[in-house]
């Protein structure tokens, strides 16, 4: 599977100019928003094979850019991350992924411990005090991950920055193919 790393930056940073775009059509931003954030896990990806030089998606991306020239270029890894963090919070900044998860892992650690522990755990009010103490222990660890996460997701998507970080990594994508 040959990636373009030129390909990715450019259709990444029309992704993000999506404020752009939704002054001419609602449908239109909402369809880019929608693509950013498939297009933002594949930058994601792509840009930590490249930081690491794990070399999974076959090497067509590291051998590309490391026979670049151009001083600029190494400059182009930290607007690939903001990118991909940019086009994968877009959409899911609003929804409340710490509840659910905690609820979740509350349940299986009382079912777990149901299971594996029959002796210790044969009441009922013994197993829901655990699933309480377990669910709001994870519920508070994750509430500050996700406020965080809303945070930096709502600053990178003002219009303004989101606009600003597009056009930058549209650049970075024609470095790569003039090069």
């Amino acid at each position: 599977m040959v990636i373009s790393a030129g390909i990715i930056l450019i259709a990444g940073g029309l992704c993000a100019c999506a404020p752009l775009f939704k002054r001419i059509s609602q449908a239109l931003g909402r369809g880019l928003s929608i693509l950013g954030f498939l297009l933002g896990i594949v930058v994601l990806i792509v840009a930590v094979d490249y930081a690491l030089s794990l070399g999974f998606l076959s090497g067509e991306i590291s051998a590309s850019v490391a026979s670049t020239t151009s001083p600029y270029l190494k400059y182009f890894l930290p607007a690939m991350i903001l990118l991909g963090i940019l086009l994968i919070s877009r959409p899911i900044r609003n929804v409340r992924w710490a509840s659910l998860i905690s609820l979740a892992l509350g349940l299986l650690i009382a079912y777990f411990l149901r299971t594996f522990l029959p002796s210790l755990f044969t009441s009922t009010t013994v197993l829901v005090v655990v699933f309480l103490i377990a669910t709001l222990a994870i519920y508070t660890l994750l509430r500050f991950v996700e406020d965080l996460f809303e945070f930096i997701g709502s600053v990178l998507a003002f219009p303004p920055i989101a606009i600003a970080i597009g056009l930058v990594n549209i650049y970075f994508g024609v470095l790569f193919f003039t090069i």
